[in-house]
């Protein structure tokens, strides 16, 4: 055991000095990939974060979760681009929408598959996932699309050695009051009370008069919800496709894993883990490739299968991922 400590020490060691090397060669560049990687990394801990309430309470595989996300855009794009309305507008409208979808998809189909095989759900909301695809591609066309933002969020932010555009940190914001909301709401309320009770023992949950049914589906709205308004804040910054939803729900499952099934820290800690490596260690490759005059350090392409290698990582040294004990909010 003491081995392996000290072998990860040094692993640490040698990562802290390779990265303050990059920052050292190009401040600015790491700085604003440093914040590319935080807001990329809360989209996902957004949409992951709602995975795993589900997951963790209902036992539930939501594969259709990146649906949710996708359908959270184009309602956005529908608003600000054929009513005419504000992104503000947006902003609360769509993620509304979304949780009112998420209350009748988890009545309709998923309840009555509470307590049987996780297969039959997944296998249920992989086709869900494939009806809203089809839906989309019907109603808004396969081409990529975009719509406009308040000039505020296009103004750039000082941050000392680079500039950003406001929209991101504005991403940031909107995600960090997000999840203190939710970890408030579960944690310091009595329905986040019953509602563990219930994951805990559902018979004596009931028993005591708490219809858990309500709960389930009133949590099943909220992580919807969460995956509408980050599809909202994604599709403001970078636009909108019909493959955005699948392209998500890869990682973020992957930010599960990483984070520890059904976990609410391990979302946070994977979604921001991915995030950051995704931008950060191709700048740090660059650095090592410029100070060995070897090149292929400079891989390209290295972004696409960092998550899955940081997968790897954690699993080889921790199976069941960072916080992934038995229970709810471990």
């Amino acid at each position: 055991m003491e081995k392996v400590r000290t072998r990860w020490k040094l692993v640490y060691i040698f990562l802290s000095i390779w990265l303050v090397s990059s920052i050292i060669r190009n401040p600015s560049l790491f700085a604003a990939q440093f914040v590319s990687g935080f807001v990329y990394g809360m989209i996902l801990v957004m949409i992951a974060l709602g995975l795993a309430l589900i997951l963790g309470l209902m036992g539930i595989i939501n594969f259709a979760h990146g649906a949710l996300f996708m359908l959270g855009a184009y309602l956005a794009f529908s608003v600000v681009s054929w009513f005419g309305l504000s992104f503000w507008a947006a902003l609360i409208i769509a993620p509304l929408a979304i949780g009112l979808i998420g209350a009748l998809m988890e009545v309709i189909t998923l309840r009555p598959l509470h307590g049987s095989d996780p297969e039959a759900a997944l296998l249920l909301t992989f086709g869900l996932t494939m009806m809203f695809e089809e839906a989309i591609r019907f109603v808004w066309g396969a081409q990529p699309k975009s719509y406009s933002t308040p000039s505020i969020l296009t103004q750039p932010v000082n941050l000392g050695v680079t500039s950003v555009p406001s929209s991101r940190i504005f991403t940031v914001a909107i995600g960090m009051i997000s999840l203190a909301v939710v970890y408030l709401l579960i944690v310091r309320t009595d329905f986040g009370l019953t509602i563990r009770a219930g994951v805990q023992d559902a018979e004596m949950t009931e028993l005591a008069g708490v219809n858990l049914p309500i709960r389930f589906t009133a949590m099943f709205v909220i992580g919807a919800m969460l995956a509408g308004l980050a599809g909202v804040l994604r599709s403001a910054e970078v636009g909108l496709d019909p493959g955005m939803g699948g392209t998500f729900i890869i990682i973020v499952f992957v930010v599960i894993v990483i984070g520890g099934m059904g976990s609410f820290f391990g979302a946070i800690v994977g979604g921001l883990l991915i995030g950051w490596a995704r931008f950060l260690v191709p700048g740090m490759l660059e650095t090592a490739a410029y100070y060995t005059g070897i090149q292929a350090f400079n891989i390209q392409g290295i972004a696409r299968v960092l998550p899955f290698l940081l997968m790897i990582i954690v699993l080889l040294d921790r199976p069941r991922g960072l916080f992934g004990e038995e229970g709810f909010l471990e």
